[in-house]
């Protein structure tokens, strides 16, 4: 009796090992770009057809609705949110690693798609950080505009030069949020996880398109996003961003 109850375990025990084996990682690389050239943070780059020398301290965002396409068509989420700093990836020493996202247990197969948005989702956004428990990332009130009822979905740091004369003395920070800042991307991408192994998907962001991807942003007039009047600015912004992400 006592061999067939071992026999039955090793069996349960074989197959249950099968199916956890079947799950393997997906990193997402976040590579910045200015004009197709890697972002480097504090160094000097030219603000588009207006000429302003410029230099980046702080470019962080929340993702939101991170989902993989599979072979029958059916999508997975994979993270519902998160909040990314990419800054300290993309300083002198760190330019061409990219800041990588891992994803672990994603179930092996065959993907066509990666989807996801820049952004709190609406049914998140309508909410504010009391509503969240205390581990949750969106129960801090660094990232939150009470005046707007809104999280701040992305932050764009620095210093720029606007009279030409070689100091950057003044300062840029385009906190963009509310529904209207919510950017999703779905890009068709064929790809393979494997199980015990990693599979990577490069992302770029070029921030010279987020100022000028579709329409000039004006960063003289708006150089700083802080009130409601904002909105036009913000939806500047958003749509430019549209252009800036894409995959390799």
């Amino acid at each position: 009796m006592y061999k067939y109850i071992f026999v039955l375990l090793g069996v349960v025990l074989f197959f249950s090992c099968e199916k956890e084996d079947k799950k393997g990682n997906l990193d997402l690389v976040f590579f910045l770009e200015y004009k197709g050239k890697p972002l480097v943070i504090f160094d000097t780059f030219v603000y588009p057809t207006e000429n302003y020398q410029l230099k980046f301290s702080k470019i962080a965002a929340y993702f939101s609705d991170i989902s993989i396409r599979n072979s029958e068509g059916s999508n997975k989420l994979l993270k519902d949110i998160d909040f990314l700093d990419f800054s300290n990836a993309h300083t002198q020493s760190n330019q061409n690693k990219g800041f990588t996202y891992t994803i672990k247990g994603v179930e092996s197969g065959n993907y066509s798609a990666l989807s996801l948005a820049m952004g709190v989702p609406s049914n998140l956004n309508a909410k504010e950080p009391k509503d969240f428990s205390a581990g949750s990332l969106l129960s801090s009130s660094a990232n939150y505009w009470t005046a707007w009822k809104s999280y701040i979905f992305m932050r764009t740091e620095g210093n720029i030069d606007f009279d030409n004369d070689g100091d950057m003395e003044d300062t840029f920070t385009l906190h963009t949020g509310g529904d209207e800042a919510y950017v999703p991307f779905s890009f068709n991408h064929i790809f393979t996880v494997r199980d015990n192994e990693t599979t990577t998907i490069k992302i770029v962001i070029d921030m010279e398109k987020y100022f000028n991807g579709t329409k000039l942003y004006d960063i003289k007039t708006t150089s700083s996003i802080h009130s409601l009047e904002h909105k036009p600015a913000i939806v500047t912004l958003s749509e430019n961003l549209k252009t800036a992400v894409s995959i390799r």
